[in-house]
């Protein structure tokens, strides 16, 4: 398998900006790496402080024990600057990881050229 599959995979299976460690070029790779990895842990640090709020609620009995409303109730949009900063984060984790996966292409398929030459 040439350079650029195999970094193009790598980056897509693995973790965006592998590819590009794959490939020697670890500057980018861990930009890449850091944008889409900080909008992952901002929605995961999002989803946990909604499910502690919840819990709060159900441990003091403001909220019921029923599977619905607490599926509910987790999975409103959130509102204010909130939403804007989930939707941020959402579309940093989405680009970084396409950009992640089509730059490695990029750059093994260059690489790839200039060992056939």
């Amino acid at each position: 398998m040439n350079k650029a599959i195999t970094a193009a995979l790598i980056s897509a299976l693995v973790c965006p900006g592998t590819g590009h460690f794959y490939l020697k070029k670890y500057n980018i790779g861990t930009l890449i790496s850091a944008v889409s990895l900080g909008g992952l842990v901002y929605l995961l640090y999002q989803a946990v402080e909604r499910a502690q709020e919840i819990s709060a609620q159900i441990l003091s009995g403001a909220v019921p024990l029923d599977f619905n409303l607490i599926y509910q109730m987790f999975t409103e949009q959130p509102s204010g600057a909130k939403a804007v900063y989930v939707s941020i984060a959402t579309w940093a984790f989405i680009i970084g990881w396409l950009v992640g996966v089509i730059d490695a292409y990029r750059l093994g398929h260059a690489l790839d050229k200039a060992d056939e030459l």
